[in-house]
This record gives structure tokens, sequence and C-alpha cells, in this order.
């Protein structure tokens, strides 16, 4: 189940990407993050309060600490894929948010079987390869930066979001997306930018803050119920179907290395299912 939680999450949350990149193109990212927000807060709470468990101050805590990390996060991913591409910049944010809360089990005592770190390998290496691209030119290096820089910090706050209990529900999941959205506010005020997303783009936003405040209620759930290291990789083949949905609908590309990638990581997923 945590595996499968993961899997969700990261569907939803790759749908959520892709309409925050049609949206990004057309605002700024902390504009197009902030304006997602609002929506992802509102499904939280909506989720939270009907969902298992209760409100815990330190759960919630976590929560909200996560939320600063996801808030820097948001916008730094909406600026690389606006900017980059989904095969630079997501490959990295993917990794990282893969291997930093694994590197924290690993060094907070828990050991991994062979079978678990061996599809943790073929996975991460499954996702270079799906979003690997090299028709990118000048596109990279802002790419790399803010994949990067971007993967860092989902990872930071994931991490804080696995020290959440079942017993603090989703609540957690509130405080996050709330307290990310403070952060962007705050950041657009300060810089003199629009806060709100407007016109026929809204209802992008709608979506992508909806959607990616379910694919977080997912991962914490999963993060609640077992293993942070496979629902962590779990959740982080996010990029591949931002990229199907790139290919399919913004004229992207899908190469034949791409499937032969995607193939790669659904073996290593099983891999970690068996242990």
């Amino acid at each position: 189940m945590p595996i499968f939680l993961g899997l969700l999450g990261s569907l939803v949350i790759g749908t959520s990407d892709f309409f925050a990149r049609y949206v990004a193109r057309r605002n700024h990212a902390a504009t197009t993050a902030a304006t997602g927000l609002i929506f992802a807060t509102s499904a939280a709470v909506l989720v939270a309060s009907f969902g298992p468990g209760r409100f815990l101050g330190a759960d919630y805590l976590f929560g909200c600490a996560s939320g600063v990390a996801s808030g820097c996060a948001l916008g730094l991913l909406y600026r690389g894929l606006a900017v980059s591409s989904v095969a630079v910049v997501s490959p990295i944010v993917a990794v990282l948010l893969g291997a930093i809360p694994m590197f924290w089990e690993v060094i907070t005592g828990t050991s991994l079987t062979a079978g678990v770190l061996s599809g943790v390998l073929v996975a991460l290496f499954g996702l270079l390869v799906t979003t690997f691209d090299p028709a990118l030119g000048d596109r990279v290096k802002q790419g790399v930066i803010l994949g990067f820089a971007s993967g860092l910090c989902f990872g930071i706050g994931l991490v804080f979001m696995a020290q959440t209990t079942v017993e603090g529900g989703l609540w957690p999941v509130v405080g996050q997306r709330s307290t990310a959205f403070i952060i962007l506010i705050g950041f657009c005020t300060v810089r003199g930018l629009p806060r709100l997303v407007r016109g026929h783009a809204l209802r992008f936003s709608a979506a992508a803050g909806i959607l990616g405040s379910v694919g977080v209620l997912c991962y914490t759930a999963g993060f609640q119920r077992g293993s942070v290291t496979a629902v962590a990789v779990a959740a982080s083949v996010f990029p591949i179907p931002t990229a199907v949905l790139a290919a399919t609908f913004d004229n992207d590309s899908l190469r034949w290395w791409q499937i032969v990638g995607i193939g790669l990581v659904v073996t290593g997923i099983g891999l970690i299912a068996r242990g």
C-alpha cells in the first residue's frame, strides 16, 4: 500500500506539473505557485477534515517546516520548467527527491536490503534515461541549477513530512500547503509581482494546485505507513507522466530511450516492492 500511494501521488503530481508548466510560461513562477497553493490548501483542509486521524501540534509543525522547503521548491521548479525543459529539470529533481529521504533513513539507522538498494538504483537510473534529451541548447545550465536547488528543497521537505504519524492524520499537509502559500505570497509582495494568476490561466492553476495537494496527501499517507525510501522513490517517478503529457499535448518528443527508461523505472519499483 505505501508504494502504491507513492505511485498514485506521482501520477497526480506529474499531471499537476504539466498544468503548472503551461501557467508558468505565461506568468512569473512565484505567482503561478502562489495561486495554485490557494486551491491546494483548500483541498487539503477538506480532505484532512474528513480523513483519518486528528490534529496533533507536533505533526502540524513538521508539516509547516516542510512547507518552508516546499514553497521554495515549487517556485524554483516552475521557473525551471518555464525557462528550461522538463528533460533537464525533472530528472535532477526526481533523483534528489528520491535520494535525500533514502540517505536520511540510512543515517538514522534503518538498514536497506540488497533488493531495495538495487531497485532504488535501477529506478533512479531509469528516471535519468526517461527525461534525457540532448537537443536542449543553452537551456541546460539554467535547468541544472534550478533543478538541483528545487530537488534539494523537495527532498528536505519530504524528510520533514516523513516524521509525521498516522495519528496526526493528513493535517500536516494543510500546514505544508498553507506555509508554502504564505512564503510565496510574501515573496510576490516584496518583489512587486502579481500575487494571483488571472484570466483563462486561472483554471490551469486551480487544477495544478488541487492535484498537487492530492499528490502530497498520498505521499504523506504512504510515509506514515511504510518505508521512507520506498515511498520516496515511488514519489520520484512524477517526471514520467509530465513527460508523457508534454509529448502528447505540448509538442514535446518522447524518444525510444525514454520508453526504455520507463521500463527501468517500473522494474526498479518492482524490486523495491519485493524488498
